[in-house]
């Protein structure tokens, strides 16, 4: 059974990020994957020290619950994560958990030994949700995202992103946009599943 790993950085359990990221998974649980979700608000981990340690080896040396979470991103078969937008980008949470990659970095760029060889290219989509309209928001928490995939060598298959969305389950009285998420999720494991 192939594992779709889901991040979900929202430290609102059942607000709109959260809720997308839900429908997006029940569609590659309804396709036959198995599907995990790291809580990363739940996590404890501080953020990269800039300490350059992992430039011997390629591995963090701070030692808390990011070390759970790099095993389980090579062994997933795609990713997905979902974010609020918050002043203009991704969500605190998120970057700071992006920026724990910086050991992945040394690891591909510095040692050339990647975690994940480039030839394998994990799929990757990306769901962001604000309540401000402007696309531009949506579309630099985007580029960071794009940036974080290259260096881990996943590809950004698809993403979604929704404006206008604010109080908690704003999105609930959106039916036709829960739906164009759970299509989404369909669309991006069938193409999985067709490549083998």
């Amino acid at each position: 059974m192939k594992t779709l790993l889901a991040i979900a950085p929202s430290p609102r359990r059942g607000g709109n990020s959260d809720l997308l990221l839900q429908e997006f998974c029940r569609a590659a649980e309804d396709s036959g994957w198995k599907v995990e979700t790291i809580r990363v608000n739940d996590m404890k981990f501080r953020p990269c020290q800039a300490c350059d340690a992992c430039a011997k080896d390629g591995r963090c040396i701070v030692q808390d619950d990011m070390q759970e979470v790099y095993p389980k991103i090579i062994s997933s078969d795609a990713l997905v994560l979902a974010s609020p937008i918050t002043f203009g980008s991704m969500n605190a949470q998120l970057k700071m958990f992006i920026d724990r990659f910086q050991c992945w970095w040394h690891a591909k760029y510095n040692l050339k030994k990647p975690f994940i060889p480039e030839d394998a290219r994990h799929p990757g989509f990306f769901i962001c949700v604000g309540a401000i309209k402007r696309k531009e928001y949506c579309e630099s928490a985007a580029g960071i995202i794009r940036v974080f995939f290259h260096n881990i060598n996943h590809v950004l298959k698809g993403s979604l992103s929704f404006r206008g969305y604010d109080e908690k389950g704003d999105v609930l009285k959106d039916p036709e946009v829960l739906a164009e998420t759970y299509k989404a999720g369909r669309d991006f494991i069938a193409s999985i599943d067709k490549e083998g």
